[in-house]
């Protein structure tokens, strides 16, 4: 029982976010968050975040078309433009397939090149009078079969691919790897895309490569979960919608398990999953993303695909409807804590911008940390012996990491004593906790004094002794040095000339970005992201995040790339009378399915029973639970009580009065139509 309990309206989110999103004539910081990118209006640019310089992607526009669709606006008239048709730019012909930029490549990440064609294909079955993204679907479904080919799977004899790499190139079809990581999941996407083709089409090549990608998926070591980042749970839904249509018999619970449980090496991305808990008094329980990150790191847009893929799942397999009525209601509480709205301004990192420029609070976060990324305490003063002399800037020019347009202090050595020197200090207040880091980005510029460089120490007192920290040649890479636990007060940083050989006359140039001192924090759950901290290395068994800051001015972690996929959550949740049991509707984002009555999961938390009322409409219906295999009400209509027995979920399929009730196999039909797949 999500605790507290806060219900936002997901379906009017949804709007609001697509009507902020799509306004062409907002006005402010960072604002309008589109603009046509040609003078004949055939393309848009929207930034990842808000404030960053990036160009449009797909898995944020597709995604922000595919959520407004779900809560039925039509993109392809929506502020009167065709935004389905422009979907179309992100269709790359050297490839073959759909991609994460408009004048992308494959092969760099399997679940970046999966998925904008897997969002792709959920606009194709939300709009199935358009005929060219049927077409699409046809082309992309081959090349991935292709792909699948490329990898190894074979029909005579019966071969799987293996999708054990980073990536798969699909104008060299081959498979990339980078030595750090390996994607399996992309075959997860690609299962969904082959079954919803064979769907379609009928084309035997479709269905095999769906049948060899779950096969090669669910072969894998139980501890080799191949979750990476959100396609896992696609090949979940159709594991279980083949083996409901077509009587295969995949290992549906070891798929939906390992999008769940989240664990070490050797899952493809350790620790990776759903979250359980409460971070200070607030639960985030069903949350997608690290369980371990800084004690937990959640994403927005990782949350909201999976609510849209797994809900479906209940209809082909009722007996995950529990646990999936359980989840839903969580996710659907939890969720809240994405957006500013959730928290006061010292738990989030762009609230200044959200209060000013968000009243309805529709941009996410792209994520909720557990804790604060660490906080950070910069210079305070300037100090210096008089050795070398400041060409640029000042301490101020050091609080921020790599800024737009660039500040930097710049200090120059001057000749003495035969010799160029540098002796310059800053001043810090240290924080008072166990551990803290010197972190400092920083680089050389080579003006002639050979052999040189320049020697960071620190000390309690300006005077010294200092003790050595790191050295800078010539790069800009941060430099990182942990603190003596018994420092107190004041920290005196000095940067000095390594080289103090007679005769070295020319007088190099030191360049310092950003300097602070990093710290854990004490301040969660914090609603942040990963632009405005900038990581810089982790330490301490993944406890210290060691970071530095760019100005909030200047960018934010409000995500549109997450926020986009609210919809799957504004598609499929409505409240009912009674709090906390919710009506999920089963077929919303179900894509591609076959004929169905309008079917929703109920359930209820409470450990009593509970009267849920359900509109049926003018005409009499009557309602079959594929949970309990039997009829719930017969021949009523209009708003009418169901009982819900405690701890309880219900899979509702709302039919025609009158119709008669057949078997097919394990199937049950009403009234010709199927209402039960029999698979429990």
């Amino acid at each position: 029982m999500p605790q507290p309990f806060a219900l936002r309206d997901w379906r009017q989110v949804t709007r609001d976010y697509l009507d902020f999103v799509f306004d062409f004539d907002k006005q402010g910081s960072h604002l309008p968050l589109v603009r046509w990118e040609d003078k004949n209006k055939t393309m848009i640019w929207m930034p990842a975040y808000v404030g960053s310089k990036d160009g449009t992607e797909s898995i944020n526009y597709l995604a922000a078309i595919v959520s407004g669709s779900l809560v039925g606006l039509d993109m392809r008239a929506y502020r009167g433009h065709d935004w389905v048709a422009m979907a179309t730019n992100f269709y790359n012909p050297a490839d073959g397939v759909f991609l994460d930029r408009p004048k992308g490549q494959s092969g760099g990440s399997f679940w970046y090149d999966v998925l904008p064609n897997v969002l792709f294909c959920q606009l194709a079955s939300l709009y199935p009078d358009d005929a060219g993204p049927q077409r699409r679907i046809l082309s992309l479904a081959e090349r991935w079969y292709q792909a699948c080919v490329a990898l190894g799977g074979g029909a005579h004899p019966t071969a799987l691919p293996n999708f054990d790499h980073t990536g798969f190139d699909l104008r060299t079809m081959r498979p990339f790897d980078n030595g750090e990581r390996i994607e399996p999941e992309g075959g997860a996407g690609i299962a969904w895309l082959e079954y919803m083709a064979w769907q379609k089409f009928k084309d035997p090549r479709f269905l095999r490569a769906a049948d060899w990608s779950i096969q090669a998926l669910e072969r894998k070591p139980v501890e080799a979960n191949p979750l990476y980042e959100v396609l896992l749970p696609y090949a979940a839904l159709t594991a279980a919608r083949m083996n409901a249509e077509l009587g295969s018999n995949y290992n549906v619970a070891k798929l939906v398990n390992w999008c769940f449980d989240p664990r070490p090496s050797p899952q493809a991305r350790p620790n990776w999953g759903v979250i359980i808990g409460s971070w200070n008094g607030l639960d985030v329980d069903g949350l997608v993303g690290s369980a371990t990150d800084g004690g937990g790191y959640a994403f927005a847009m990782n949350t909201f695909q999976y609510a849209g893929t797994l809900a479906p799942m209940a209809r082909y397999d009722p007996r995950y409807a529990h646990d999936i009525g359980k989840w839903i209601l969580n996710v659907a509480s939890a969720a809240r804590l994405f957006y500013s709205n959730a928290h006061d301004a010292e738990h989030q990192s762009s609230y200044a911008w959200s209060s000013a420029y968000d009243p309805k609070s529709v941009i996410a976060y792209e994520g909720l940390r557990r804790w604060k990324r660490s906080s950070a305490s910069v210079a305070l003063a300037d100090c210096s012996d008089g050795f070398g002399k400041v060409l640029q800037g000042n301490f101020v020019s050091t609080h921020f990491y790599r800024e737009d347009p660039p500040q930097v202090e710049v200090l120059e050595e001057t000749a003495a004593g035969g010799s160029a020197r540098l002796d310059h200090a800053w001043e810090f207040d240290l924080p008072d906790c166990p551990e803290r880091f010197l972190v400092v980005a920083s680089g050389r510029d080579d003006h002639g004094h050979h052999g040189n460089y320049f020697r960071f120490s620190y000390s309690s007192h300006p005077e010294g002794p200092f003790t050595e920290a790191f050295c800078v040649t010539n790069s800009d890479a941060a430099r990182v040095k942990e603190l003596a636990s018994n420092l107190r007060g004041k920290l005196y940083v000095k940067a000095e000339s390594g080289d103090r050989s007679p005769g070295q006359t020319g007088c190099d140039q030191l360049r310092v970005d950003a300097m602070a001192i990093s710290y854990r924090s004490d301040i969660g759950p914090y609603a942040q992201g990963d632009l405005i901290v900038s990581f810089i290395d982790l330490v301490k068994n993944y406890t210290v995040p060691i970071v530095l800051y760019r100005p909030a001015a200047a960018v934010t972690d409000l995500g549109l790339y997450g926020s986009a996929d609210v919809g799957n959550l504004g598609g499929i949740i409505k409240p009912t009378n009674i709090e906390k049991i919710l009506r999920l509707d089963l077929l919303k984002t179900d894509y591609f399915h076959g004929p169905a009555y309008p079917t929703f999961l109920y359930y209820n938390p409470y450990t009593t029973p509970k009267e849920v009322q359900v509109d049926l409409g003018a005409e009499p219906r009557d309602v079959y639970d594929a949970v309990s295999k039997g009829f719930l009400l017969q021949n009523a209509r209009g708003n009418t009580d169901i009982m819900i027995p405690p701890d309880t979920a219900i899979v509702a399929a709302l039919a025609p009065a009158g119709g008669k009730l057949t078997r097919d196999g394990t199937h049950v039909l009403l009234g010709g139509m199927i209402v039960d797949y029999g698979n429990q």
